[in-house]
């Protein structure tokens, strides 16, 4: 965990070696670069490329350009640095970076809920915490929020979290494989993740732990400057994305077609049926979907809940992630959230409905 820290300390010291300025497109949309924590395309992101294919991002007048990083604290890197406009990332980074003295602010949610957890493949011998000490444990990356998790559920029960090994395998094929071969023993990774690897056959149970029900998960992350200098493409930006939220409840299928289009290797073996697969990338977008408030009777997406962030900031605490424990409104804020929810949530779900 201290060795995370040093890590964002790190991207914060090399801060000045940021980009140059906000980009204009040619057609003037604003050039927004977003750094997102995975290891590989899956349907959990699929709404990303509903607002690319069905236009919203155009509409918006922003050109999202994504990359792709292995875990959040790369992802975190990327915006402190100044080489990405907002990062997508779970709350660790943004917490660490807060008691470092970088100003990541969140604008919007993308994760209500708390998503790293600890599973073991079935047949396991590994039934709690205890049982950790000298067991490989699989993460996307050695650096990344599920791997911190795992460090900090091993020291909030008492365990010393260099008893294991971490073992990084991606994403994809390469982590089916690592668990299927027996390469770990147990997986320190998020929802869409272990909805993914029970969609290929593999059988999942979670360890108890220490109750993270009530946390905030995280969303997109800008530095705090941008916040007040960027308020308007931020704001088209959240907008486009609250449309593909929307979009993808009323037809999730589509969505996962969406995703298809924009990146083929997101599909799946060409030996499995197509009705197979979109049926399993629906389930990994459901996922993703819960909570989002996007549903029939709820219109208002990426508000963040105060007493959740301030629960997080207090675990964070607890679990030696942080020393000290600051107000959440320091790494979150609504402000953008009335404007971002202005549109006609009904004629998405129409035209989403009417989707193929």
């Amino acid at each position: 965990m201290a060795g995370l820290a040093a890590v964002v300390l790190a991207a914060f010291t090399a801060a000045s070696c940021g980009s140059s300025g906000p980009e204009t497109t040619a057609d003037g949309r604003d050039v927004l670069k977003l750094a997102i924590a995975t290891p590989t395309w899956n349907a959990g992101f699929s709404t990303l490329a509903v607002a690319e294919t069905r236009k919203y991002f155009e509409q918006e007048k922003v050109d999202v350009r994504i990359s792709l990083f292995a875990s959040g604290t790369q992802a975190a890197q990327q915006v402190i640095a100044g080489q990405s406009d907002l990062a997508l990332v779970t709350a660790e980074p943004v917490g660490i970076g807060k008691e470092k003295g970088t100003a990541l602010v969140y604008f919007a949610g993308y994760y209500p809920k708390w998503i790293s957890n600890i599973q073991v493949p079935a047949g396991s011998g590994v039934r709690s915490i205890a049982d950790l000490p000298g067991k490989r444990v699989g993460v996307t990356a050695v650096a990344s929020s599920g791997a911190t998790f795992v460090r900090t559920a091993m020291s909030m029960e008492g365990q010393d979290p260099e008893s294991v090994k971490f073992i990084p395998i991606g994403g994809g094929a390469e982590q089916l494989n690592a668990i299927k071969s027996g390469k770990v023993d147990v997986l320190g990774l998020w929802d869409t993740q272990y909805q993914i690897i029970e969609n290929a056959g593999i059988g999942l149970t979670p360890l108890p732990i220490a109750s993270t029900a009530n946390l905030f998960g995280g969303g997109f992350a800008v530095r705090a400057d941008d916040l007040k200098d960027r308020r308007d493409p931020l704001t088209r930006f959240g907008r486009a994305m609250a449309k593909a939220m929307v979009f993808a409840q009323a037809n999730p299928e589509a969505a996962v077609r969406d995703l298809w289009k924009l990146h083929p290797e997101a599909r799946g073996p060409a030996s499995t049926p197509e009705q197979t697969l979109l049926a399993d990338q629906a389930k990994v977008l459901k996922v993703r979907l819960d909570g989002q408030g996007v549903e029939p009777g709820h219109d208002r997406w990426g508000e963040m809940d105060e007493k959740a962030v301030a629960a997080t900031v207090s675990f964070m605490k607890e679990a030696g992630l942080i020393k000290k424990t600051f107000p959440a409104t320091e790494i979150f804020t609504n402000d953008l959230i009335p404007e971002i929810n202005t549109f006609s949530y009904a004629d998405v779900r129409a035209a989403a409905k009417a989707a193929k």
